[in-house]
């Protein structure tokens, strides 16, 4: 990826593993990385900070020119379309649990919009420090057995993860036309907040209920 060992030192794992695995569902979706130089293709992926950034600092490395690049998380989606050369729209989407589903709907809309041609969309999460673990434990948002039970009434809790995942999104009717492998078909997105609920991170069932429809 032309990064070198220096800088490849203090960047984030989040914006290698966002380029290794754009690179690796650009292959799975039958394309080439070649194929898409200059392309109206986007990404939007869900990230955040990891916390690397704090073991950067704690090693007492001096601070470089890629050292700011390699911390910032918004730099990770932009790292990808710089090394693919990929000129539609490139942002990174926070918005906690729901990231990754979020920038699916960002994606879907871009491509409804004209925005894009393609959009890669999905996220990436890494767990390399132990402090928002500690502090989510301690403000009981953790569930503690070690178990999420989604929309269960016995659900105490959500259970920190890592992981990456991305899709390639295309319009159906330009797939259909050029032949490619579809995995799958979205039939429709949407988002909105829960406002006001029982806690600052506590889902609002209602809304949630709400989106859905």
């Amino acid at each position: 990826f032309g990064i070198s060992p220096k800088e490849a030192e203090l960047m984030d794992p989040q914006q290698r593993l966002l380029l290794q695995h754009a690179w690796n569902c650009i292959e799975d979706a039958g394309y080439s990385a070649a194929s898409l130089v200059g392309s109206r293709t986007a990404i939007f992926a869900g990230t955040g900070s990891s916390g690397y950034s704090r073991r950067v600092d704690q090693s007492g490395l001096p601070l470089d020119g890629t050292t700011a690049t390699g911390a910032v998380p918004s730099v990770g989606p932009n790292r990808v379309s710089f090394f693919l050369d990929l000129l539609g729209p490139s942002e990174p989407i926070e918005t906690a649990c729901s990231s990754a589903l979020v920038a699916i709907h960002r994606g879907v809309r871009a491509l409804e919009r004209g925005d894009c041609d393609m959009a890669l969309v999905g996220g990436v999460n890494t767990l390399v420090g132990p402090e928002a673990t500690i502090s989510f434990s301690q403000a009981g948002m953790l569930s503690a057995d070690g178990r999420c039970k989604t929309f269960s009434d016995r659900a105490n809790g959500y259970v920190r993860g890592e992981g990456v995942g991305l899709l390639l999104l295309k319009r159906l009717g330009a797939a259909e036309r050029d032949g490619d492998t579809i995995h799958a078909v979205i039939r429709g997105t949407a988002q909105n907040h829960g406002g006001r609920a029982s806690s600052l991170t506590a889902p609002n069932p209602k809304s949630q209920a709400a989106v859905i429809v």
